[in-house]
């Protein structure tokens, strides 16, 4: 089966706005439970009740509890975890607390298969594997993969590749539980330095010349 990750690993968290606390027309989540069928760990349970009652929440976002349920299993493995808010509860009279059950199927726990590139010229695919934290067997953290993902976009940046995107494809063997993570490389175009226009007051000819120096150009002739 294959599933398209472009959104889910390189937006991930960033998706999952935090709001400040106490903010008005926001409610908070005092306790977090699960339905009877929801077999799910005392320690899972934990990670997701920690994650979803440090946040407040809109009454009409209230949703955003379930994708960080579901974000947070999915960061220890449990890749195809099903969520779904089966009640909620008012605590406090004017239900600015409340407290929710969640349907969860956590479903089996992913490990990483592999690692492959493709479109990739400018950088090596050693290169970029080298970016990556997780290796081949080890639980299929999405997290830390949009993190490892920000490595390789650093990588190519620093050689003038601005307009890179990577594109994350998986494809899941439930036979043996691993998840097998291909990489679509789109580099785009190298940008080189051009001219350095300084708009203000007028800079002494030392000054403007320690500004250039300061700009130093990396093999190829592209400026950090």
């Amino acid at each position: 089966m294959r599933l398209v990750l472009f959104s889910l690993l390189l937006c991930a968290e960033p998706l999952l706005a935090q709001v400040p606390a106490n903010q008005a027309g926001q409610v908070a989540i005092v306790s977090v439970d699960l339905t009877p069928d929801s077999p799910v760990s005392s320690q899972e349970l934990q990670a997701v009740a920690d994650e979803i009652t440090k946040h407040t929440y809109f009454p009409r976002h209230l949703g955003e509890m379930v994708e960080r349920a579901r974000y947070t299993l999915q960061c220890d493995g449990y890749f195809k975890a099903d969520v779904s808010l089966a009640d909620t509860r008012a605590v406090t009279p004017d239900q600015t607390a409340i407290a929710i059950t969640l349907a969860i199927r956590e479903g089996y726990q992913y490990r990483l298969s592999e690692i492959t590139f493709t479109g990739n010229k400018a950088v090596l695919t050693s290169e970029l594997r080298n970016q990556f934290t997780i290796a081949n067997g080890d639980v299929f953290d999405t997290e830390k993969i949009r993190r490892d993902l920000e490595g390789i976009r650093r990588v190519y940046v620093s050689r003038g590749y601005i307009n890179f995107v990577p594109v994350p494809n998986t494809d899941t063997d439930d036979a043996t539980n691993s998840v097998s993570l291909k990489i679509d490389v789109d580099e785009g175009q190298p940008f080189r330095f051009g001219t350095l226009t300084i708009e203000g007051r007028e800079l002494h000819p030392g000054d403007r010349q320690k500004m250039l120096n300061a700009w130093k150009p990396n093999e190829g002739g592209v400026y950090n």
